[in-house]
């Protein structure tokens, strides 16, 4: 159970970082930089879920 509730807060946290940093670029008038933003958080949570441990058989 708790490694089950460190990954969502591991998963939480890099969902509110990644929101900060878009509406911060987005105030300071950088909404072209968003896109890649985005892609790059996507990237991220794929490389996340593959490092994910593997259960053993």
């Amino acid at each position: 159970m708790k490694h089950d509730l460190q990954d969502l807060v591991l998963r939480s946290l890099i969902l509110v970082a990644g929101g900060v940093a878009a509406a911060l670029l987005a105030l300071k008038g950088y909404g072209q930089a968003l896109p890649a933003v985005a892609f790059g958080g996507a990237l991220g949570a794929v490389f996340a879920a593959g490092l994910q441990p593997r259960p053993e058989e």
